[in-house]
């Protein structure tokens, strides 16, 4: 059962002009994260602002009018109550500067920001969904946000057209009587992210599955190898091994079994090592017994090893 709520409302429309930006900075260290750098500010300028809480996380949508230019500071990181993320996603056209990234969003793109510095041009009448996500959660699917942080997520890519209309869907309202339990939905949320970044680190080592295919086939005569010992002679995480394996449909075991099914096969099939017995040429190539070695050497040519030896000349 979700705990009994109502969205909290926020808006500066019972405000003098002249008091409603330092309202609203003083609104914004209480509720999402200090941001008190200003600028261009226009005589219609007004927010409007509806939260609730969703699970460990704070959904919120915003409607802003004259405020072309923010800047979070140094200082307002230093002055922020605690760790978070935000993620958002906007109606209109926008840029954001962060984790040295500079992007322009469309309507509906994503993007993940930190709590360190970050600045953003909008255009005025803009309305913004903002989910803030609470940094333990956020590495807990994401051991590492930087992946993602300050990245546009396109609401046309493979993982943004399920992410972007999530994000638009999971509305304070929503939090307030949702259609499943808050931790169905931010599980959701969480894994859809898992999945956004796996995307992206993929992307990020477009020449990766060479270097672990040559890797297993160097190194496939070791019966003890493993994906951790590949992954760590390439210096990446294992699953971003089995990632990069995964998006071509191949696993690191089957890979291992070919490299070593190929090794064996050349040693059968040369004169150069006509005088192994097949149990040892299965032992060298990496294979733990010569039945399973004959397994895959049949399953892979269709022949048994001693089929595949040279003949012997006779004296």
């Amino acid at each position: 059962m979700v705990a009994e709520q109502s969205v909290r409302r926020f808006s500066t429309e019972a405000v003098p002009p002249e008091s409603r930006l330092d309202y609203w900075v003083s609104h914004l260290g209480d509720s999402l994260w200090p941001v008190s750098d200003w600028s261009g500010i226009s005589r219609d300028f007004s927010i409007d602002m509806r939260e609730a809480r969703l699970g460990c996380l704070t959904t919120a949508v915003e409607t802003l009018s004259g405020v072309p230019h923010s800047r979070r500071t140094p200082s307002d990181a230093e002055n922020s109550r605690e760790s978070c993320y935000q993620l958002f996603a906007c109606d209109s056209p926008w840029s954001m500067a962060h984790n040295g990234h500079d992007e322009r969003l469309r309507p509906g793109d994503v993007v993940i920001v930190g709590d360190g510095e970050h600045e953003s041009y909008m255009t005025s009448g803009l309305q913004s969904h903002v989910l803030k996500l609470p940094t333990h959660w956020l590495e807990g699917w994401l051991p590492d946000p930087n992946v993602v942080v300050g990245c546009a997520i396109s609401k046309n890519s493979r993982w943004g057209r399920v992410l972007s209309p999530m994000v638009w869907q999971l509305t304070p309202e929503l939090a307030i009587d949702p259609p499943l339990p808050h931790t169905v939905l931010v599980d959701q949320l969480g894994a859809t992210l898992a999945l956004v970044a796996g995307e992206s680190e993929t992307r990020a080592t477009p020449d990766l599955l060479g270097k672990i295919q040559d890797s297993i086939r160097q190194r496939c005569s070791d019966p003890q190898l493993t994906a951790g010992s590949v992954a760590r002679s390439l210096n990446v995480p294992p699953r971003i091994l089995h990632r990069v394996l995964a998006a071509k449909s191949l696993t690191f075991a089957s890979q291992l079994v070919d490299a070593r099914i190929d090794v064996g096969r050349q040693m059968l099939t040369s004169p150069s090592f006509a005088h192994l017995t097949t149990t040892e040429i299965a032992r060298q190539a990496g294979f733990l017994s010569a039945t399973h070695f004959a397994r895959a050497v049949r399953k892979r040519t269709g022949r048994a090893p001693a089929e595949l030896r040279p003949m012997r000349t006779p004296h």
